[in-house]
């Protein structure tokens, strides 16, 4: 156990930082929260959460509060953008018994939700509406000042407060560049009583499927979200960069897969779509040795997307990680000497993955956008014929890379890390 009443500060009350403050306030921390907007934004989009979030999860003591509004996947399927022909399908059920949890959907939102609720109840102290102002704080002396009239003092501050992070900006010297990666992605959700009532989609709603249409420098995951059908389709875009999410065109959208000979299915369940909205993603930027995730005080470091931002499906995943080796890191700290130490732990430990993670994802959307032509008909023949293993051009499915994956358990490589 910490040293008792040892006070950490927690800059966003993200999914990072909210699992964080569970964790710290389970080894005997003292906790205070901050978050910038006045409530907790209420999200729409799905998120899927694989075997090495929810071990965390469970570590957290909520996971069977997510699992109640939870779809468990039963599979992964892989298929071509027009002719909607299944690539490859990826049995999920014996991850239970490999990896001790399996894939499951969740709203965002209702996973925020219980974790916030998690941390008020072990004794958080959550500040909505505060904003930090890093340019009058002390780093050195460990003070942050949050309004004209007051500040701070911590043993430790974490930043968790997301890719445009204040407090990365005052460990590493620098923001995240915010360079438009290349491509947005539009997410809807349509009413899954739409979908019953069309014979020829109700095959989409009917198993608990993640699917993967595999584009022209596009792609398409759609699931099951408990009443709701969730679609996240990456499109390529060289128009004037927006960062911030924004109400995109249907009738726009819905005529470029038209043109470009998309499914027939996959053209019908956009037609049932009210809205849309669009995100822009950021080139992932991977920290190497000289980028500081903790100040030379050992009194602020960042986590989660303020340290590794990466491209959806894994950053949740990586972000729960981060926030279990943290703690873990710290958990027999007895002083600042001692938390110096923990964090360089910390760092050491989850840059080399994370930035593995990063690479790979950048990887498979690679794979997975291939233009049409040679390269995409020989990935669509290896999916089809040939047995998973390194290379596959699934890496979920490639054994190896998944058991690096899904296996990796945090505290295990902490506890290794402090024999060497």
């Amino acid at each position: 156990m910490a040293q008792p009443n040892l006070h950490v500060c927690i800059v966003g009350a993200g999914i990072v930082g909210l699992a964080s403050s569970i964790l710290l306030l389970r080894d005997g921390f003292k906790v205070t929260l901050l978050e910038k907007d006045g409530s907790l934004q209420r999200s729409a989009a799905g998120i899927q959460l694989h075997p090495n979030a929810l071990r965390v999860l469970q570590d957290l003591g909520v996971y069977d509060k997510v699992q109640e509004r939870s779809v468990l996947i039963r599979s992964i399927d892989l298929r071509q953008y027009a002719t909607g022909e299944t690539l490859h399908s990826q049995d999920l059920r014996p991850l239970q018994e490999r990896y001790g949890a399996p894939v499951v959907a969740v709203h965002r939102a209702f996973l925020r939700q219980v974790l916030y609720e998690e941390a008020v109840a072990r004794g958080a102290n959550v500040r909505l509406g505060t904003a930090v102002k890093m340019e009058a704080s002390d780093l050195e002396h460990g003070v942050l000042k949050i309004s004209d009239s007051e500040s701070i003092s911590a043993a430790l501050f974490i930043g968790a407060d997301g890719a445009n992070s204040a407090l990365r900006e005052a460990v590493t010297g620098r923001k995240l560049k915010l360079i438009p990666h290349g491509f947005v992605v539009y997410r809807i959700l349509i009413e899954e009583s739409l979908i019953q009532a069309q014979p020829r989609l109700r095959h989409l709603i009917e198993a608990p499927i993640i699917t993967a249409w595999l584009g022209p420098k596009s792609q398409a995951i759609t699931y099951s979200l408990h009443g709701l059908f969730n679609i996240a389709f990456t499109r390529p875009w060289s128009e004037e960069p927006f960062y911030t999410p924004q109400k995109g065109d249907l009738d726009r959208f819905r005529a470029e897969l038209k043109a470009e000979g998309w499914a027939t299915e996959l053209q019908e369940l956009i037609e049932l779509a009210t809205e849309c909205h669009r995100w822009m993603f950021i080139e992932p930027e991977i920290d190497d040795e000289n980028t500081p995730w903790v100040d030379r005080s050992g009194k602020f470091c960042i986590a989660g997307d303020a340290a590794h931002q990466t491209l959806p499906a894994q950053g949740a995943a990586m972000g729960l990680e981060s926030a279990l080796t943290l703690v873990h890191v710290l958990k027999n700290a007895r002083g600042h000497a001692q938390i110096g130490a923990a964090l360089g732990v910390y760092e050491t430990l989850r840059k080399e993955r994370s930035a593995r993670i990063i690479r790979a994802s950048l990887k498979n959307g690679r794979l997975w956008q291939l233009p049409n032509g040679p390269l995409q008909q020989e990935r669509d023949r290896e999916l089809l014929n040939d047995t998973p293993s390194a290379g596959f051009p699934n890496l979920l499915a490639d054994p190896f890379f998944q058991e690096w994956l899904w296996g990796f358990d945090a505290t295990k490589a902490v506890d290794e890390a402090s024999k060497v």
